[in-house]
């Protein structure tokens, strides 16, 4: 892939959030804006892996995407409903849903999914704004430590069963 082709799907991330911050205009007096481009970010990250997995046409790696997004999902979302009303489940806020932090771990499921499937190149960067979105929920009072290392280690391990390096899948 040429090197052309590289800075422009790392700059779709960033070019996303330079617009986040034209169109929210006075709202970030109002609100952490830290906290609003982590909800973004849960959302950015994963949609890259699937992006560069359609731009390599690699579909295998779109099946794992879809496999890994899944199972991600799935299994964050039954642990938030067996932990519901146990105390572990309890935000900081008083509210509940907390236990397992769900951005972190679809943040960190697109990171994992690129770093496993096609390197550091593209794994490195995305795990450092996964980072910044888990730290963004603990920032803005949604999570405990324990509620963003778990979303992590769902995604850790949910992208160990199910993905493969590039390499190692083409014969």
């Amino acid at each position: 892939m040429k090197a052309i082709t590289y800075k422009v799907l790392l700059l779709v991330p960033l070019s996303c959030l330079v617009l986040l911050f034209v169109f929210i205009g006075d709202v970030w007096y109002e609100q952490k804006i830290f906290v609003i481009v982590g909800n973004f970010l849960q959302i950015i990250i994963p949609c890259m892996g699937y992006y560069i997995s359609l731009v390599k046409k690699d579909k295998v790696g779109i099946k794992q995407f879809l496999c890994t997004a899944s199972a991600t999902v799935g299994i964050t979302y039954a642990i938030k409903w067996m932990t519901y009303y146990m105390g572990i489940g309890i935000r900081p806020s008083g509210e509940t849903k907390s236990f397992p932090s769900g951005h972190t771990s679809c943040s960190f499921q697109g990171a994992f999914f690129l770093l496993r499937r096609y390197g550091w190149k593209w794994g490195a960067p995305m795990l450092i704004l996964a980072g910044s979105t888990a730290y963004s929920r603990i920032y803005g009072l949604y999570h405990h430590w324990r509620d963003v290392i778990a979303g992590f280690f769902i995604a850790l391990l949910v992208s160990k069963l199910f993905v493969t390096p590039l390499r190692a899948s083409r014969p």
